[in-house]
Protein backbone atom coordinates (compact mmCIF):
# COMPACT_ATOMS: atom_id res chain seq x y z
CA UNK A 1 0.00 0.00 0.00
CA UNK A 2 1.91 3.22 -0.93
CA UNK A 3 -1.19 5.93 0.50
CA UNK A 4 -4.56 5.48 1.28
CA UNK A 5 -7.11 6.87 -0.18
CA UNK A 6 -9.27 9.52 0.31
CA UNK A 7 -12.94 9.00 -0.10
CA UNK A 8 -15.86 11.22 -0.69
CA UNK A 9 -17.35 12.97 2.11
CA UNK A 10 -21.44 14.15 1.79
CA UNK A 11 -22.24 16.63 4.16
CA UNK A 12 -25.13 15.48 6.34
CA UNK A 13 -28.66 17.24 5.64
CA UNK A 14 -29.62 20.30 7.36
CA UNK A 15 -33.43 19.14 7.55
CA UNK A 16 -33.09 15.44 8.56
CA UNK A 17 -36.27 12.97 7.44
CA UNK A 18 -36.10 11.86 11.44
CA UNK A 19 -34.15 11.31 14.80
CA UNK A 20 -32.54 8.18 13.34
CA UNK A 21 -31.24 9.41 9.96
CA UNK A 22 -30.00 12.59 12.08
CA UNK A 23 -28.01 10.41 14.26
CA UNK A 24 -27.12 8.17 11.17
CA UNK A 25 -26.05 10.73 8.84
CA UNK A 26 -23.73 12.44 11.13
CA UNK A 27 -21.89 9.24 12.81
CA UNK A 28 -21.33 8.54 8.59
CA UNK A 29 -20.13 11.93 8.32
CA UNK A 30 -17.61 11.67 11.42
CA UNK A 31 -16.96 8.07 10.50
CA UNK A 32 -15.49 9.28 6.80
CA UNK A 33 -13.65 12.51 8.22
CA UNK A 34 -11.37 10.11 10.40
CA UNK A 35 -10.38 8.59 7.05
CA UNK A 36 -10.36 11.64 5.05
CA UNK A 37 -7.23 12.68 7.27
CA UNK A 38 -5.96 9.64 6.61
CA UNK A 39 -6.33 10.40 3.02
CA UNK A 40 -2.63 10.25 0.52
CA UNK A 41 -0.97 9.24 3.63
CA UNK A 42 1.92 6.70 3.29
CA UNK A 43 1.50 4.20 6.30
CA UNK A 44 4.80 5.40 7.64
CA UNK A 45 3.22 8.68 7.86
CA UNK A 46 -0.22 7.57 9.28
CA UNK A 47 2.08 5.61 12.17
CA UNK A 48 3.95 8.99 13.06
CA UNK A 49 3.30 9.85 16.72
CA UNK A 50 2.30 13.35 18.12
CA UNK A 51 4.64 14.55 20.72
CA UNK A 52 6.16 12.60 23.09
CA UNK A 53 4.85 11.11 25.84
CA UNK A 54 1.77 10.46 23.35
CA UNK A 55 1.74 7.45 21.68
CA UNK A 56 -0.97 9.24 19.52
CA UNK A 57 -0.93 8.78 16.03
CA UNK A 58 -3.76 8.63 12.66
CA UNK A 59 -3.50 4.88 12.49
CA UNK A 60 -3.48 4.46 16.30
CA UNK A 61 -6.85 6.39 15.45
CA UNK A 62 -8.11 4.00 13.31
CA UNK A 63 -7.65 0.93 15.35
CA UNK A 64 -9.37 2.71 18.49
CA UNK A 65 -11.92 3.59 16.75
CA UNK A 66 -12.37 -0.33 15.32
CA UNK A 67 -12.94 -1.23 18.54
CA UNK A 68 -15.14 1.55 20.34
CA UNK A 69 -17.15 0.44 17.64
CA UNK A 70 -17.90 -2.48 19.60
CA UNK A 71 -20.59 -0.61 21.06
CA UNK A 72 -22.81 -1.68 18.59
CA UNK A 73 -21.72 -4.46 17.87
CA UNK A 74 -23.21 -6.24 21.43
CA UNK A 75 -26.60 -6.00 19.46
CA UNK A 76 -26.05 -8.63 17.12
CA UNK A 77 -25.35 -11.46 19.97
CA UNK A 78 -22.00 -12.75 17.64
CA UNK A 79 -18.87 -13.04 19.32
CA UNK A 80 -15.82 -10.33 20.06
CA UNK A 81 -14.48 -9.74 17.34
CA UNK A 82 -10.63 -8.56 17.58
CA UNK A 83 -10.51 -5.97 14.99
CA UNK A 84 -6.62 -4.85 15.57
CA UNK A 85 -3.93 -7.51 16.05
CA UNK A 86 -2.98 -6.87 19.93
CA UNK A 87 -6.38 -6.12 20.75
CA UNK A 88 -7.32 -6.60 24.54
CA UNK A 89 -10.71 -4.93 25.52
CA UNK A 90 -10.28 -2.02 27.76
CA UNK A 91 -6.70 -1.02 26.61
CA UNK A 92 -5.01 1.41 25.08
CA UNK A 93 -2.86 -0.46 23.30
CA UNK A 94 -4.06 0.50 19.78
CA UNK A 95 -2.51 3.64 20.39
CA UNK A 96 0.35 2.20 21.10
CA UNK A 97 2.19 -0.43 18.99
CA UNK A 98 1.12 0.44 15.42
CA UNK A 99 2.82 -1.09 12.56
CA UNK A 100 2.95 0.43 9.31
CA UNK A 101 3.56 -2.37 7.39
CA UNK A 102 0.13 -3.48 8.85
CA UNK A 103 -1.73 -0.34 8.16
CA UNK A 104 -3.44 -1.71 5.05
CA UNK A 105 -4.92 -4.52 7.74
CA UNK A 106 -5.58 -1.98 9.99
CA UNK A 107 -7.79 -0.01 7.19
CA UNK A 108 -10.06 -3.52 6.27
CA UNK A 109 -10.35 -4.15 9.95
CA UNK A 110 -11.95 -0.28 10.42
CA UNK A 111 -13.53 -0.92 7.80
CA UNK A 112 -15.10 -4.40 8.47
CA UNK A 113 -16.32 -2.98 11.90
CA UNK A 114 -18.27 -0.31 10.69
CA UNK A 115 -19.94 -2.85 8.34
CA UNK A 116 -20.64 -5.09 11.50
CA UNK A 117 -21.89 -1.94 13.37
CA UNK A 118 -24.17 -0.86 10.91
CA UNK A 119 -25.63 -4.07 10.25
CA UNK A 120 -25.99 -5.06 13.87
CA UNK A 121 -28.50 -2.06 14.43
CA UNK A 122 -29.92 -2.19 11.38
CA UNK A 123 -33.98 -1.44 12.09
CA UNK A 124 -33.68 -1.24 15.49
CA UNK A 125 -35.52 1.44 17.48
CA UNK A 126 -33.36 3.97 19.25
CA UNK A 127 -35.18 2.96 22.13
CA UNK A 128 -33.78 -0.59 22.33
CA UNK A 129 -31.68 -1.23 25.38
CA UNK A 130 -28.20 -2.60 24.35
CA UNK A 131 -28.14 -6.01 25.46
CA UNK A 132 -27.28 -6.42 29.24
CA UNK A 133 -26.67 -2.57 29.92
CA UNK A 134 -29.15 0.48 31.12
CA UNK A 135 -27.92 2.73 27.79
CA UNK A 136 -30.10 2.98 24.55
CA UNK A 137 -29.19 2.88 21.02
CA UNK A 138 -29.59 6.32 21.25
CA UNK A 139 -27.44 7.35 23.67
CA UNK A 140 -24.62 4.62 22.09
CA UNK A 141 -24.81 7.08 18.41
CA UNK A 142 -24.78 10.11 20.59
CA UNK A 143 -21.71 8.67 21.99
CA UNK A 144 -20.25 7.52 19.17
CA UNK A 145 -20.60 10.96 17.58
CA UNK A 146 -19.17 12.10 20.36
CA UNK A 147 -16.10 9.94 20.26
CA UNK A 148 -15.75 10.47 16.79
CA UNK A 149 -16.00 14.79 17.21
CA UNK A 150 -13.03 14.12 19.71
CA UNK A 151 -10.60 12.01 18.00
CA UNK A 152 -11.18 14.08 14.68
CA UNK A 153 -9.80 17.11 16.48
CA UNK A 154 -6.96 15.09 17.39
CA UNK A 155 -6.17 13.91 13.64
CA UNK A 156 -6.52 17.51 12.47
CA UNK A 157 -3.86 18.41 14.47
CA UNK A 158 -2.01 15.39 13.55
CA UNK A 159 -2.29 15.12 9.84
CA UNK A 160 -1.17 19.41 10.33
CA UNK A 161 1.74 18.20 11.83
CA UNK A 162 2.64 15.37 8.94
CA UNK A 163 1.93 17.59 6.02
CA UNK A 164 0.51 20.87 7.35
CA UNK A 165 -2.71 20.31 6.15
CA UNK A 166 -5.74 21.51 8.26
CA UNK A 167 -9.87 21.73 7.85
CA UNK A 168 -11.97 19.82 7.02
Amino acid sequence: MSTWSTPERVEPPIDPVDERAALEDRLEFHRTTLLLKCGGLTPDQLALQSVPPSTLSLLGLVRHMSGVEAWFHEYDGQPDHLYFWNYVPGSAASFDEVDPTRAADDLASYQASVARSRQAVAGLSLDEASPGEDYTLRWIYLHMIEEYARHNGHADLLRERIDGATGE
